[in-house]
């Protein structure tokens, strides 16, 4: 059965962000290397840009809705324009450059259909300038791979990181959207309140 995240949990994992470890006692003894070897080691290829520490979350089990965006993009330079405008967008997990028709393929995540038909109509990739054309795939089900890294927001900024006035969008008043998760007036059941983000009682 899927659930939402309780405020606990959600602050859990804020707080987790960057700086989940994994055990260097354990993994020293499987390796037969010290633990200090293996922080070493660690570090390393964290400060090489080789590895990432991130909460992830299991999405099957959740209460979120997934869909593949697929775009076509007529230039590396409009492709760059549109990854620096959601580069912070908490509703894209993942992005990537690929070959073909569409070039640019994102996947996104919303926490109903109501949601996600706002999102994009108004305020997410599809709509962006540059876009030649797009395509829309609902995710049904997670075959494999469910444990995604999912960003968690404070809920502090007046507008989203893409430049888009959540508060004064007509969805947003008329119920059906929530905004995003990285504004002060989102109203879903992701975000934290700045608050309440370091509260784990």
């Amino acid at each position: 059965m899927k659930r939402r995240l309780s405020k606990k949990e959600l602050a859990l994992l804020k707080a987790a962000e960057g700086c989940c470890r994994v055990s260097y006692t354990e993994t020293s003894r499987k390796l037969g290397v010290s633990h200090t070897a293996v922080r070493k080691a660690i570090d390393k290829l964290a400060s090489k840009g080789l590895l990432e520490v991130a909460p992830l979350l299991n999405v099957e089990n959740l209460d979120v809705v997934l869909a593949l965006l697929f775009l076509e993009v007529p230039s590396d330079r409009e492709v760059n324009k549109i990854l620096e405008r959601f580069r912070e967008c908490p509703r894209i997990i993942s992005m990537f450059k690929t070959l073909g028709e569409y070039n640019v393929v994102a996947l996104i995540y919303a926490e109903d259909q109501s949601v996600l038909d706002s999102i994009l109509g108004s305020c997410i990739l599809r709509v962006a300038e540059g876009i030649r054309k797009s395509e829309v795939i609902l995710v049904s089900s997670v075959l494999l791979g469910g444990t995604l890294h999912l960003k968690v927001s404070v809920s502090r900024r007046s507008v989203a990181p893409c430049g888009v006035d959540c508060y004064a969008c007509d969805r947003f008043r008329s119920g059906k959207c929530v905004a995003c998760p990285a504004v002060w007036c989102y109203t879903g059941w992701f975000s934290l309140r700045p608050n309440n983000a370091s509260q784990l009682r």
